[in-house]
């Protein structure tokens, strides 16, 4: 941008609070979390999370993963793959099983809420609080989850962790990832993807309660695990909290200097923002 330019924004602010991870070698560590899930071991459960996917169109962008920090053999991955949520999970040198959304539901640069439930016979994905179909492009053994993880001892949102190395890196931005050691119904999914309260009948909203053992709520930083498991992270590279992340805010990110003599001035427009930034001499 140089000096005199003149740029119009006009974008959506639908915002939430999320961590944002630039494509390269970013992401956020929680070893701590896979370490307990392995220990527990775990046949079933549940990740939830909140994601803005930069560009859709990029192959093998990963949400969360748990793997083993000294070899390649075993690993959980969930992650994005050209628009379809797919979850992975590798065992004794091969992939047991991959679950795959048949067709791409993951709109580009909006918040969307995504979920697996592991329930003991498979894993079963959502996208916006609905269960989505699937194929299993693998299938030798959909029953696994931390029970047979035995080696993992590390655990990263925005990046595959597999033998000291970082790939599959995620470019947008996550926030409020939760692990319950349960396998939630899809009317407990629905709920969380609305932010609802959970049903008190048979004290199913205690139990919920109780299984939230890891949950990056975001609300004062990017980091801190509000779940019983205190589980707290790390940031690495230049993944970094984003306060509150809409299409608007990261368009005037991209677009603004931080020049001294920059002028940027925002005003609401329908149910948009509107910004207009000038770069002076």
């Amino acid at each position: 941008m140089a000096a005199g330019d003149v740029i119009t924004i006009i974008e959506e602010t639908d915002s939430r609070k999320g961590n944002y991870f630039d494509g390269t070698d970013d992401y956020v560590l929680h070893d701590a979390h896979a370490i307990a899930r392995v220990l527990a071991n775990d046949t079933v459960g549940t990740y939830t999370a909140m994601i803005y996917v930069d560009d859709i169109s990029v192959a093998a962008q990963t949400i969360l993963s748990a793997g083993d920090n000294d070899n390649t053999n075993e690993y959980l991955q969930l992650l994005i793959d050209t628009g379809r949520l797919n979850i992975i999970l590798k065992q004794g040198g091969a992939v047991q099983f991959s679950v795959l959304e048949t067709i791409s539901s993951i709109p580009e640069r909006t918040w969307t809420h995504v979920a697996v439930v592991q329930n003991g016979t498979q894993s079963v994905l959502y996208v916006a609080g609905e269960p989505v179909a699937t194929t299993n492009t693998v299938s030798t053994d959909l029953t696994m989850w931390y029970d047979e993880l035995a080696l993992t001892d590390k655990f990263a949102i925005g990046v595959l962790e597999s033998n000291a190395t970082h790939t599959n890196d995620f470019k947008g931005a996550i926030g409020q990832v939760k692990y319950f050691n349960i396998d939630l119904t899809a009317a407990e999914i629905k709920a969380e993807a609305r932010g609802t309260a959970h049903t008190s009948v048979n004290n199913r909203d205690v139990t919920i309660e109780a299984a939230r053992v890891f949950d990056i709520s975001m609300e004062d930083d990017g980091t801190t695990d509000s779940g019983s498991g205190a589980d707290n992270g790390t940031f690495v590279g230049n993944a970094h909290y984003g306060g509150e992340i809409s299409t608007w805010s990261r368009a005037v990110e991209r677009n603004s200097t931080g020049h001294a003599a920059e002028f940027i001035n925002t005003f609401p427009l329908g149910n948009k923002f509107a910004s207009v930034i000038k770069r002076g001499d």
